[in-house]
């Protein structure tokens, strides 16, 4: 059962936080990840690259993180949306990660409703389902009925979710720390930005006002479409109870293709994979989690969506960026592909910009010799990231949450209708990018925005070049220096201090005690050896010490 190995208080106190950081570690040893406490700096690299390797490497994550709890669990989840990071053998393990733990009992959470609403649920609701629908690790959602007669869906937060989940970030934030410490740059990945971007989902999530103001966007949004957006009972909800319009239907998962007519399915496939692309293409804000639990079929033939927590939200530069990319690929333009991802905030190293640009040109020549339906996007998309993780692209988080969400509506789609092209769906969209491009309106608007991007520059440079002068003149101008290797040249360092001061001790131990041995006349001796008690102990521990040295020294193979 998920987290059942470590449930218990989560007040927070520094006695508890030390408890649990216990646990974690308890944890991690029993996985086999307990080299990350070898205080060996040499071995602790080695014996993390040999797991890192193994191939079951991501079946003992997946079960390290299940077992820490559902506040990991969720960031394991969170990890399994980042292909530009983590390998896909890794993915894989880390998407089965399943958020559910055992509901809370009705009469906890009809005490949360009346905290958060001021009212009894009897007072609220005339019928309310005593058995949840389905249970989380931060809220559990039950089925009810209003005075007026509205089948409602009310999403009750648990009590201990807030407190837990501030607990375990605090300690998450530490053991990043402790990783960036101990691993660094090798393991090519800011594991405290990865805790930073999960601290601001997990609090989004947290936050049940954030998911009802999403999905009142989404409904704006898809206003006049098959989509159908539930309705938010804004009276009857808060921080931590949301309400909500329940929708009858047929989930996808539980969909049968074959009970369909064709024209039926190729209909359902289209409109989910339309649904994606309007958030992508025209609202810039999407639907981070679009699996076949979070979207129904309804009786009238319209496409539901559900549980608005996890979104993405992207700029209209961002649009803009995203609909230059998708029009570069059209054409096979590998530089205008690549400024394209540098305008959605992809980082790559300057030295490694030719190279990337021929793999581009090849990439986009290798499918545009295919025809539409011998590729699917997802291939595509996997081979884009297999690339940005060979060059160790740098990318926003928005872009991998966004791949997720266009591959999953793909593989949604693909189950309900074998044969549907989602390049044929995006087509329409590429026309308008394109008309909409070079449209003389369009060119006159981007002239425009350019010339008041020089205007502004051209009104700071003077501000600015005063002030650095003005750092000059009174001595205050700092410059900033990064050194790649400096930190592994002080760790060296280190260590050759360490053995120096070691040898050093060991050898005026070793002269100490000789001279005892010769000069001293007195004082107990060791039996048959006639020799000073303190002097053989002297030359004892040095022999113990010079043996721990060299010991050390043939071991990191650095004699």
């Amino acid at each position: 059962m998920t987290g059942s190995g470590l449930s218990g208080s989560y007040s927070g106190g520094r006695r508890e936080n030390i408890i649990r950081f216990s646990q974690i570690g308890r944890v991690l040893v029993r996985h086999g990840f307990g080299f990350i406490f070898d205080v060996r700096r040499g071995r602790r690299e080695r014996r993390g690259l040999e797991e890192l390797l193994a191939p079951n490497f991501g079946i003992r994550l997946r079960r390290t993180l299940d077992d820490l709890g559902p506040t990991f669990v969720k960031f394991g989840q969170l990890l399994s949306t980042r292909s530009d990071l983590i390998p896909e053998g890794i993915l894989v393990e880390l998407q089965k990660l399943q958020d559910t733990v055992a509901p809370i009992p009705l009469d906890t959470a009809q005490a949360m409703i009346e905290g958060e609403l001021g009212l009894p649920a009897g007072d609220l609701f005339a019928e309310f389902d005593p058995v949840p629908l389905g249970s989380a690790s931060i809220g559990q959602v039950y089925r009810a009925r209003l005075q007026e007669g509205d089948v409602v869906a009310v999403k009750v937060q648990r009590p201990e979710a807030q407190a837990r989940v501030e607990a375990d970030l605090a300690l998450m934030r530490d053991f990043a720390a402790l990783l960036n410490a101990r691993f660094g740059d090798r393991i090519f990945i800011d594991v405290t930005e990865l805790v930073a971007e999960f601290e601001g989902v997990i609090r989004r999530e947290l936050d049940y006002e954030a998911e009802a103001r999403n999905a009142r966007r989404f409904a704006v949004n898809f206003e006049g479409t098959p989509v159908k957006i539930p309705r938010i009972y804004t009276e009857l909800s808060a921080h931590r109870v949301l309400t909500m319009e329940y929708i009858e239907g047929t989930r996808f998962h539980d969909i049968r293709p074959l009970l369909l007519t064709p024209d039926e399915r190729r209909r359902v496939a289209t409109m989910g994979a339309e649904a994606i692309f309007k958030m992508a293409f025209e609202d810039g804000f999407f639907h981070g989690d679009p699996h076949p639990g979070n979207l129904i079929l309804t009786p009238r033939g319209e496409l539901a969506l559900l549980d608005f927590g996890m979104v993405g939200f992207m700029s209209q530069g961002d649009i803009e960026a995203l609909s230059r990319l998708f029009i570069a690929v059209i054409q096979r333009d590998a530089a205008a592909a690549l400024r394209s991802l540098e305008g959605l905030g992809v980082r790559y190293a300057t030295e490694v910009r030719g190279d990337l640009v021929q793999e581009l040109r090849e990439f986009l020549y290798r499918y545009s010799g295919l025809s539409v339906g011998e590729v699917t996007l997802g291939q595509a998309l996997g081979e884009l990231i297999s690339l940005a993780r060979r060059y160790r692209l740098s990318m926003p988080p928005v872009f991998p949450l966004l791949t997720k969400a266009l591959v999953t509506a793909e593989g949604l789609s693909r189950s309900i209708d074998p044969t549907i092209n989602v390049y044929e769906v995006a087509r329409p969209y590429a026309r308008r990018l394109l008309r909409e491009r070079y449209e003389p309106a369009a060119l006159m608007g981007r002239t425009e925005e350019r010339a008041l991007e020089y205007a502004r520059y051209l009104e700071e440079y003077p501000e600015q070049l005063r002030q650095l002068l003005a750092e000059l003149e009174d001595g205050t101008l700092e410059v900033k220096f990064r050194h790649g290797g400096l930190d592994e040249l002080g760790g060296e360092v280190d260590v050759l201090a360490n053995r120096l001061v070691f040898a050093v001790i060991t050898g005026a131990l070793l002269i100490g005690s000789s001279l005892l041995g010769a000069f001293a006349t007195g004082g107990p001796q060791v039996p048959y050896l006639s020799v000073p008690v303190v002097a053989f102990a002297g030359f004892t521990l040095a022999l113990v010490m010079a043996t721990v040295l060299l010991v050390v020294i043939f071991r990191s193979n650095r004699l």
